[in-house]
């Protein structure tokens, strides 16, 4: 079985630290770590974060919805499928964790019209940043961080 962790612990653990990057209510481990705390007690002050791709669009200059687009948010872990369906109908797309799939989404990126402009940040604002323009010709199998994360616009709207 699991191995629980009690809450106690885990407090003493964080106390007066910071738990993640970005917004902790946001695709964030925080979340994991405050639902076991939550009601045991002690104090949680929760702290607002910039999201990576707020930080992305503001450090590119890259506009990540505007007027009347839809934006979509998408995990790159969930099923290709799902992928799929949500960028037929977005006009713009934000997806997170690619790191484990780059190829997937590469091709949902690229059969939706939505590669070329399309930006890709790792470990964006952090010294070792890397920035990749242009993902339609990206080698699929490229090796991607954990913290990568991608902006896209369809071109045909």
């Amino acid at each position: 079985g699991s191995r629980q962790v009690p809450a106690a612990r885990i407090v003493r653990l964080f106390r007066s630290r910071h738990l993640t990057l970005g917004d902790p209510m946001f695709y964030s481990t925080y979340m994991y770590v405050y639902r076991l705390i939550e009601n045991t007690g002690f104090e949680i002050e929760t702290i607002p974060g910039i999201t990576a791709f707020c930080a992305i669009g503001s450090h590119l200059g890259y506009p990540i919805v505007e007027k009347e687009e839809v934006l979509a948010i998408v995990p790159a872990t969930a099923p290709k499928e799902k992928i799929d369906a949500v960028m037929a109908v977005a006009d713009d797309a934000v997806i997170m964790k690619v790191y484990k799939n780059f190829d997937e989404v590469q091709e949902v990126l690229l059969k939706h019209n939505m590669a070329d402009d399309a930006v890709m940040i790792s470990r964006v604002g952090l010294p070792d940043e890397q920035v990749f323009v242009g993902l339609d010709n990206m080698p699929k199998d490229k090796k991607l961080n954990y913290l990568s994360t991608i902006l896209a616009k369809r071109k045909d709207r």
